[in-house]
């Protein structure tokens, strides 16, 4: 077989995809020893090229440098820059930067580097490791020293590891001084920085960047317009992002499985099922076939509305498409199950998980740790804090605050103090959520001076308090009956640039009804709703049981009308409320007649409906009928309380007099 016929066949040999190490090798050495006329250098470039695209390349990548010794040495045939860019390429890839750096100089010694094709895998290489000030000193002063201009490549692959280091403002810097050296940015160019300043949330500015870049005939691709959906969905802005998919089509850039998936994923944010179905629908009728990207945006939002079944029905669906599960869909469904306390379905996700090849990480630990927690199992979630340990999965902030928060609710103020001082000793420091936690239980336990001596601890730790911690606070102060510190509390909490939100209001109305102070509640009603914050359940509630105990029940009737035509459905709580008033009147067939609206519109009774109801009918000296409810009551499969004894005490005391 000739040079050239050989050459031909190792060419075709490297382009199949069936090339092995061995074989390759033994094609390298017959092309080394083939002469009259000696091959060139593109099939040994061919064959540098199929090594290093091979996989475990950590294995095999010394055999790879060992031929191009070989090479060097038969002083027959010279690398040229393909074989220079090819090698160092491959020293990054393997993090042998340092040999890199040894092939760059033998390049610039022997001629090829002066091309900007031997820095450029080097300028890629370092970007990648965030070595952004050794990759601007080689595009910025060695390369031009040395003769070798930098070319577009060169900048791109720059301002790319200057962007996703955040220094926006470096990367504009960077634009200006390759247009004074006289190289026009391109496409790729103003959508790294586009990207850049899309995940920085500078909407407008990568807006004014995009209007800059078709104002120079660049036309925008698939990758500008999927970094400014992006931003324009985690920003909430549906319309607008689905607006720019219409644009994007109308200017013939076909949408890719990105662009889906992110309109998928900010639908699904949203709680807009129905629309992301459609748009996976569409997707779908395009011949773009959903990635597991895609299927854990919609099964996150199933999981999310409780939904369950129908996110394990997607699981088999994505399964029998081809597509298979990875660790975050797992986590998914078993935060999903956890949160539906279906703790043994939950590890039996982990335990079909781990089957697949998929170690628990620590999401997955959380999830199940959380469930634990909320049942109070608070020695398991001990435990198996220990097990992910042992299992080399180290627990985060989120992990610690799960259990602080388990020990806060039973009380165990000591033990979370203690996971505190522990967790601190890991090095991770508590955040907001974690200051949160313990606020709560100190407030909740009526240690109000201890709470606000850890708000200034907090602060003093550069961590800053938000809504929930001064919301916390604030319904502290309130059930102390503190309401003037409880406004000092709101003005300082809007003096940090937070408005008071629905629950903040909440818990000032509760504390003005519980007062008697009903007028002032229903300004306060009316004042909330000119703020744009929108009265709950909570608000009508409080403001009908302080009406209540007030005996305004014509009053409280209005409000109820006025909740219901809002769209707000009355719950347990605000029938309670109204029963309590009814009974307390005497009115008992009213309180009765009740007790059947709510139930037609599916409310469903508690404790607190029977011993009203009990109570009422004893004091009207209807026992027969106090102790029917009491066995209608326990058909239901609620106990009687402490409250429902002594009504009946009461009761059985009149029977025997």
């Amino acid at each position: 077989m000739g040079s050239r016929q050989l050459e031909s066949f190792v060419t075709e040999r490297c382009r199949s995809g069936t090339l092995t190490v061995t074989e390759a090798c033994h094609l390298f050495d017959r092309l080394l020893t083939t002469r009259d006329p000696a091959p060139t250098i593109y099939p040994f470039n061919h064959l540098f090229t199929t090594l290093v695209r091979m996989n475990n390349l950590t294995n095999h990548y010394p055999t790879i440098f060992s031929l191009f010794n070989q090479l060097t040495q038969t002083n027959q045939i010279s690398p040229n820059v393909y074989t220079y860019n090819i090698l160092i390429n491959c020293c990054m890839r393997v993090d042998r930067i340092g040999l890199a750096f040894v092939l760059l100089g033998r390049a610039l010694k022997e001629g090829p580097g002066s091309n900007p094709g031997v820095f450029n895998p080097l300028l890629k290489g370092l970007c990648k490791d965030s070595r952004i000030h050794e990759a601007a000193a080689i595009v910025l002063d060695k390369m031009p020293k040395l003769g070798c201009t930098p070319d577009l490549f060169s900048y791109n692959t720059l301002m790319n590891g200057i962007c996703k280091m955040g220094q926006i403002g470096k990367a504009e810097e960077l634009v200006d001084y390759m247009v004074s050296k006289g190289l026009q940015p391109d496409v790729v160019t103003y959508t790294t920085l586009i990207d850049g300043l899309c995940k920085k949330g500078l909407l407008d500015k990568a807006t004014q960047i995009l209007q800059c870049m078709i104002s120079k005939d660049l036309e925008p691709n698939v990758v500008t317009y999927n970094a400014l959906m992006n931003v324009l969905c985690k920003k909430g802005e549906i319309e607008k992002a689905e607006e720019l998919l219409d644009f994007m089509v109308s200017k013939r850039v076909q949408p890719d499985i990105v662009t889906y998936s992110i309109l998928i994923d900010g639908l699904c944010k949203k709680g807009l099922l129905d629309k992301a179905t459609q748009i996976l629908q569409c997707m779908i009728s395009k011949d773009l076939e959903p990635n597991v990207v895609t299927y854990n945006a919609l099964m996150n939002v199933l999981c999310k509305k409780g939904e369950i079944e129908k996110a394990e029905e997607l699981l088999d669906f994505m399964v029998s498409k081809g597509v298979q599960p990875d660790i975050v869909t797992y986590s998914i469904l078993i935060d999903g199950l956890c949160k539906k306390g279906l703790l043994d379905n939950a590890n039996q996700m982990v335990q079909c998980m781990i089957s697949e090849g998929l170690e628990p990480d620590v999401v997955t630990y959380n999830a199940l740790m959380d469930v634990l927690c909320k049942k109070g199992e608070i020695e398991n979630a001990e435990k198996l804090l220990s097990f992910m340990v042992s299992k080399a999965v180290q627990p985060d902030i989120v992990s610690y605050t799960i259990l602080i928060d388990g020990l806060c609710k039973k009380g165990l103020l000591d033990k979370a103090n203690q996971m505190v001082q522990y967790m601190i000793s890991k090095g991770l420091e508590p955040n907001v959520v974690t200051f949160n936690v313990l606020m709560d239980m100190l407030s909740k336990k009526g240690e109000i001076e201890k709470a606000e001596e850890l708000l200034d601890f907090m602060v003093s730790k550069g961590v800053q308090p938000d809504l929930v911690t001064y919301n916390i606070l604030i319904d502290g102060l309130c059930k102390k009956g503190l309401l003037d510190t409880a406004y000092q509390m709101v003005q300082c909490m809007i003096s940090k640039g937070l408005e008071p939100d629905v629950v903040t209001f909440n818990a000032l109305m509760d504390m003005l009804c519980k007062k008697g102070e009903i007028e002032k509640a229903e300004e306060l009603l009316d004042f909330m709703v000119s703020k744009a914050v929108q009265p709950d359940i909570v608000s009508y509630t409080i403001l009908i049981d302080g009406l209540c105990k007030k005996g305004l029940l014509h009053k409280a009737e209005q409000i109820l009308q006025c909740m219901i035509s809002k769209g707000l459905e009355p719950d347990v709580v605000t029938f309670n409320a109204l029963m309590d008033m009814l009974c307390k009147k005497g009115e008992i067939e009213k309180a009765e007649e009740l007790l059947d609206f709510m139930v037609s519109k599916g409310v469903q009774p508690d404790i607190v409906t029977y011993n009203v109801l009990i109570d009422g009918l004893r004091k009207k000296g209807l026992l027969h009928k106090a102790e029917q409810i009491l066995q209608c009551m326990i058909s239901k499969g609620l106990e009687p309380n402490v409250v429902t004894y002594n009504a009946l005490g009461c009761t059985a005391q009149t029977k025997r007099n």
